[in-house]
């Protein structure tokens, strides 16, 4: 491929990712973080990590130390929480090309940047900010500079992969060491290098990423160890080290820690299957053609960096009792290299199988299509201008598909998935989430407090991750109802909280009075009712802002009563 038609592609994937930086943050576990990131740099305390006002235990410092470092330059806002990841995805597609390059050639290198950065889930998740984002480039920068170091024995190659390393296991867990040298080490035992693993420098990259890891193990020796008194999960003498090595991650896998989860060994599987369209029908061949090749005819491969990194993990996830959908994303860049050597390798054999990537790419194309009619229709219950408009480039790529829009056949594969991808992609933000961000019920409140009263004092009565990162004045989130009754009116809080809070609020003789109402949902955990235009408003939570400054109760009818 020409580098200025790569460039223009490339700028194309980047926008597409980048439209997430000015939606707003999601719930629960991207505002969750946000808000634990927002308390460092209120506090400027960059060692305990807070939750409810209570010390919280679960992931690593590094994603909240530079979510925080970039809300101290950008102010406390949804952008400042979501550009360090986007950074980090930028980070992980340069390190994709140059892996890529190294283990093949540039024309794969471009390919594999194209195909990771517009699978799905990597595109919603650059909305949908979590820890994954991040790790996907310090997973692939620890990758590719093993790998030469493995190869090449520079030392340049060995402090970088370390550091990566250390950052990668101080974003998600000690677990994250297995996918690097899974792929590394298995790359060199199927090439039957063995000299090259039984080697004391392995020792030296190990050593070296634990002092890396010491921030680390500082802050939770600060924050917990040093503290046994604290309660943690229920008990005391807990160890912030000892979860951190352990229980955060082979407790999660074993299902023994704390944190506990139900697995389904088939999860990943399909999971993929969305994930990574529309290239996964080309990956999944690619990594069965490799395997026979290997198993049955004896061949061995360019590499197996990407398939052992892949696979081994994907193995492990699949056995694991805690599965989500994300986790999938670290290891995409892997599968994008793969799925561009099978799309070259297939095309140049120009057999049968060849038709397995035009069917794939069209089909998923056609699926693209459906979505977003369906999304208008079902969703919106209308046909609105963008929409129409996204859907007929998305036609018109599916119809244009046989002419010549490329060099080559494989150039007309990836030009066709990556371009559907992309219309999908802006569809997806721009028109879809742009509308289901607005019954985040807790970022509507925080605004309209921010703006009508910035300087009351407010009480959240429920758990709202939007309310507590987007609230610019004080709030507080443990309410003790003999404390508000003994304040004089004048300053008692404003609270955000659901219709149960106004039957408790009556039974204690607390005076109050509505002022707002919103309608809310976990936009994250989507259903049919919802989704459906015509059952949506049934499907939503209520959620209020009562003022207590008053000394007359509020009064509704029954029926008002009845649907607070």
């Amino acid at each position: 491929m020409k580098q200025k038609h790569f460039i223009i592609l490339l700028l194309g994937v980047l926008s597409v990712n980048a439209f997430g930086l000015f939606n707003d943050v999601f719930d629960v576990d991207s505002a969750l973080y946000a808000s634990i990131s927002k308390h460092i740099v209120v506090t400027s305390d960059y060692i305990n990590l807070i939750v409810q006002e209570k010390d919280w235990l679960d992931k690593p410092h590094f994603p909240f130390w530079v979510c925080a470092i970039s809300m101290n330059i950008f102010g406390i806002n949804g952008f400042a929480y979501k550009l360090p990841s986007f950074i980090f995805f930028c980070i992980g597609l340069w390190y994709t090309y140059k892996l890529a390059e190294v283990l093949y050639n540039k024309k794969i290198a471009q390919y594999s940047v194209l195909i990771t950065g517009t699978a799905l889930h990597i595109m919603l998740s650059n909305n949908d900010v979590r820890a994954e984002t991040i790790l996907l480039g310090l997973i692939m920068g620890g990758i590719y500079h093993l790998y030469q170091f493995s190869n090449k024995n520079i030392i340049l190659h060995l402090f970088a992969g370390a550091l990566f390393s250390a950052f990668a296991v101080m974003t998600k867990g000690i677990f994250i060491l297995i996918i690097l040298y899974s792929a590394i080490w298995g790359d060199l035992i199927l090439r039957n290098k063995w000299k090259s693993i039984l080697h004391f420098r392995w020792l030296l990259v190990l050593f070296l990423t634990l002092i890396f890891t010491l921030p680390e193990i500082y802050a939770l020796y600060v924050q917990f160890d040093a503290h046994p008194e604290k309660v943690v999960f229920g008990t005391t003498n807990v160890s912030g080290i000892k979860f951190f090595f352990w229980d955060s991650q082979f407790g999660r896998f074993f299902n023994s820690g704390p944190i506990k989860g139900e697995g389904d060994p088939f999860f990943f599987l399909h999971t993929v299957l969305w994930a990574f369209a529309p290239w996964v029908l080309i990956a999944y061949s690619g990594i069965i053609e490799a395997a026979y090749q290997r198993i049955k005819k004896g061949i061995s491969a360019d590499e197996y960096v990407t398939v052992c990194g892949f696979t081994f993990i994907f193995f492990i996830f699949s056995i694991s009792k805690f599965q989500l959908p994300h986790y999938t994303n670290i290891v995409f860049p892997l599968l994008g290299i793969h799925a561009a050597h099978t799309i070259v390798n297939w095309s140049e054999k120009k057999t049968w199988i060849n038709k397995i990537t035009k069917i794939s790419i069209q089909l998923y194309a056609g699926l693209f299509l459906l979505v977003c009619i369906g999304i208008m229709s079902f969703y919106f219950n209308e046909i609105n201008t963008l929409g129409i408009a996204l859907s007929i480039a998305l036609l018109s790529c599916i119809i244009f598909f046989k002419l010549k829009i490329a060099d080559n056949i494989q150039q007309k594969f990836i030009v066709m998935g990556v371009i559907s991808s992309l219309i999908l992609g802006t569809f997806v933000h721009e028109v879809f989430y742009k509308d289901v961000l607005t019954y985040q019920g807790g970022v509507n409140a925080a605004r309209y407090i921010n703006d009508e009263h910035q300087d009351r004092e407010v009480h959240l009565g429920l758990v709202s991750w939007p309310a507590q990162f987007y609230l610019k004045g004080n709030y507080r989130t443990q309410i003790e109802l003999n404390t508000l009754k003994n304040q004089p009116i004048e300053d008692r809080p404003l609270l955000v909280a659901n219709s149960s809070h106004i039957k408790t609020l009556r039974e204690n003789d607390i005076p109050f009075r509505l002022i707002k109402r919103y309608g809310s949902f976990h936009i994250t955990t989507l259903n049919a009712e919802f989704l459906n235009a015509n059952t949506r408003e049934a499907s939503l939570d209520t959620l209020l802002i009562i003022d207590l400054n008053t000394k007359q109760f509020f009064k509704t009818d029954e029926y008002e009563e009845k649907n607070l």
